[in-house]
């Protein structure tokens, strides 16, 4: 039986929408407060798509992490990588977060790309300081990753309609959890069509996925640094 979907969980209608009308650089250049972000790849491993898109957002001002599971390896065959991801198993692969999370201790965003996902996710849910979670093709309900949501992270949801790699009762279990997230879909195109290194990859689809990506970091940026310094945690309603 599919999850309920909360009502107050929205989803773009269309991957051609814009919704966002403040400059990046006003923002970033107003607050002088940068996200670090842990990034995470997918099942064909750290490929120089992902490597270029973490180098697009230094360029951007933020410090970007980007912990490698498979050592350096990368695959093209998305069933290959998969196979070589399960022969890792979970509980590497969430060490691997982990200890990206102890060795970078001032990021507070993670980003993850469909098997990167789980970790991206597994840290929101672990980590305070964690204020936002960007997941591109995939998502668990919370309790699949042992624990439960935190409603003060910023959440956002990027998959393409239709996915074959994506189960839309593992998303909506999680938006029953987490009703503010933001749900953008890419109708027509292909599982990992952010990534060049992809086949499915789609420069337009892509290049609107990364300006979605900077206007949340930089939505990001601005409410951490106008949040009082109380050591509690408040939502971070989306523009």
């Amino acid at each position: 039986m599919e999850a309920p979907k909360h009502p107050r969980a929205t989803r773009s209608p269309s991957p051609r929408s814009r919704t966002f009308g403040l400059a990046f650089a006003d923002i970033w250049d107003e607050t002088g407060h940068m996200a670090e972000i842990l990034l995470f790849h997918h099942a064909h491993g750290l490929t120089p798509g992902l490597r270029a898109l973490a180098d697009r957002l230094r360029a951007h001002g933020h410090s970007v992490y980007t912990p490698d599971a498979y050592g350096g390896k990368t695959l093209d065959d998305l069933d290959e990588g998969v196979k070589h991801a399960q022969s890792i198993g979970h509980d590497a692969m969430a060490d691997v977060a982990h200890r990206a999370a102890r060795a970078h201790r001032k990021t507070n965003v993670v980003i993850g790309f469909s098997l990167g996902t789980a970790q991206a996710q597994q840290l929101a849910q672990d980590l305070r300081r964690v204020r936002g979670c960007l997941l591109m093709g995939g998502a668990l309900p919370p309790q699949a990753l042992g624990g439960d949501w935190r409603h003060e992270v910023d959440l956002q949801i990027h998959v393409a309609d239709p996915d074959e790699w994506v189960d839309e009762e593992e998303i909506n279990g999680l938006l029953f959890h987490a009703p503010h997230a933001k749900v953008f879909t890419y109708p027509g195109q292909g599982h990992m069509f952010v990534d060049p290194s992809s086949p499915d990859y789609d420069a337009d689809a892509a290049a609107l996925f990364e300006e979605r990506t900077l206007a949340w970091l930089a939505h990001i940026d601005s409410a951490v640094e106008a949040a009082p310094d109380t050591g509690s945690h408040h939502t971070a309603h989306y523009l």
